[in-house]
């Protein structure tokens, strides 16, 4: 694995780490999860968003806004806000 404190992730990396954690949190499969779906409809609640974000910040050593989940409207959108501002979030 690559040493995420140098590298900003792929998007795909932190799609599926997203969706890893977003079905795990709903006790789905993952192949329920779509990328494109707004994230509200999934019917989390803040203490569920707020740990997800943890677990994304914990896995890239970074630090996020706790709304993240709020913030964007789906999980690409997510995604794209971590490795656009990685270099930024990372320091």
């Amino acid at each position: 694995m690559t040493d995420m404190t140098t590298a900003a992730p792929a998007v795909t990396d932190v799609q599926n780490k997203v969706v890893e954690l977003l079905a795990e949190c709903l006790k789905v499969d993952r192949s329920e999860i779509d990328l494109e779906k707004q994230l509200t409809s999934y019917g989390l609640d803040s203490i569920d968003a707020v740990t997800m974000v943890g677990d994304i910040e914990d896995w890239l050593e970074i630090e996020l806004p706790s709304t993240l989940f709020w913030d964007c409207e789906n999980i690409r959108e997510v995604a794209s806000f971590i490795v656009d501002n990685f270099d930024d979030l990372a320091e």
